[in-house]
């Protein structure tokens, strides 16, 4: 069974596929990883480059000879940066269980829901009448 390996990643389904059309022509096999994903629940993946565009192992040299020919291997700028208090919630719910293997989005919305129900609660339970 063929390996895949990660030659790039995109933040839109567009790009992935100028590439992949290019790999292609060249005969080689190319997949996009999460593309199903990323049309259905574009919420749901990390910022950044959520579909990583993948060949076969045995095809890796061949391939990015290819990318490196048309100018597809150049760094992008204005990268997607990190706050350091999304830094913080990242590494802080990266360790909770069920929720380490979901992407940041998703562990931040949780833990701001969190925090809500916490402020939520404290704030009923300072004005509750002293007579119950």
């Amino acid at each position: 069974m063929a390996r895949w390996i990660t030659l790039r990643t995109f933040q839109h389904s567009a790009q992935a596929h100028l590439v992949r059309t290019r790999l292609e022509s060249e005969g080689l096999q190319v997949f996009i990883k999460h593309e199903h994903l990323a049309q259905l629940a574009p919420h749901h993946l990390e910022p950044g480059g959520p579909l990583k565009l993948q060949v076969q192992e045995h095809d890796v040299d061949a391939a990015l000879r290819i990318l490196e020919k048309g100018g597809y291997l150049e760094e992008e700028k204005g990268g997607f940066r990190k706050s350091a208090l999304i830094k913080g919630v990242d590494m802080m719910t990266s360790g909770i269980p069920g929720l380490k293997n979901k992407p940041l989005q998703l562990r931040l919305i949780f833990t701001m829901a969190v925090l809500l129900v916490a402020i939520t609660l404290v704030v009923a339970w300072l004005t509750l009448p002293s007579s119950l």
